[in-house]
């Protein structure tokens, strides 16, 4: 099982694993089952992830926010796409961030306790039909136009500040600035 495992902040002793899969056969069904919480996890579009950093970033933020009982959203798991946005609103970022069903790469990220991954990984496994590749292959399936669009980064700005910086400062700094 090539999945990348990070500790989230220590208060809240929680785990982010991240999976990247290609050439996904059922986005609808795997889309469906995390709708209804059958699979506990995000569902990411890779088109929009640059690096794993950003998505760490939009976790944390979630799991924080979960534990000092200010979601903006039902779980922690769509607040995760929701941090991931510019956008403050969250049906928007949802449908943004969130696989549609013609997406064949994913990106799922699971938030866990350190004992759960095991049986987390399993069913997610069970579930999404299509080829679990190597996390360090994300940047092969990054639209990096579109990434650029969707966070309103300019070239001007990538001159003094790499894309991933740029994102996730715009991720981390969301309920304080006004994009244009």
């Amino acid at each position: 099982m090539d999945a990348y495992t990070v500790p989230l902040d220590a208060a809240t002793e929680m785990f982010c694993t991240l999976y990247l899969f290609t050439n996904v056969q059922n986005p609808e069904e795997v889309r469906a089952k995390v709708i209804n919480g059958e699979l506990c996890c995000s569902a990411i579009k890779a088109a929009l992830i640059v690096d794993p950093f950003q998505v760490l970033v939009a976790a944390n933020k979630a799991v924080v926010n979960e534990k000092m009982c200010q979601l903006t959203t039902k779980s922690v798991y769509t607040e995760l796409l929701f941090n991931l946005s510019i956008s403050k609103n969250i049906s928007r970022s949802l449908a943004e961030f969130g696989i549609n069903d013609h997406d064949k790469n994913i990106l799922i990220a699971q938030i866990h306790k350190m004992d759960d991954e095991k049986s987390l990984s399993k069913a997610l496994t069970d579930i999404v039909k299509g080829e679990q590749t190597q996390l360090s292959r994300l940047y092969e399936f990054s639209d990096v136009d579109l990434i650029k669009k969707t966070y309103k980064i300019d070239k001007d700005e990538l001159i003094l500040s790499s894309l991933t910086d740029s994102i996730v400062s715009r991720i981390s700094c969301k309920e304080f600035i006004l994009l244009k």
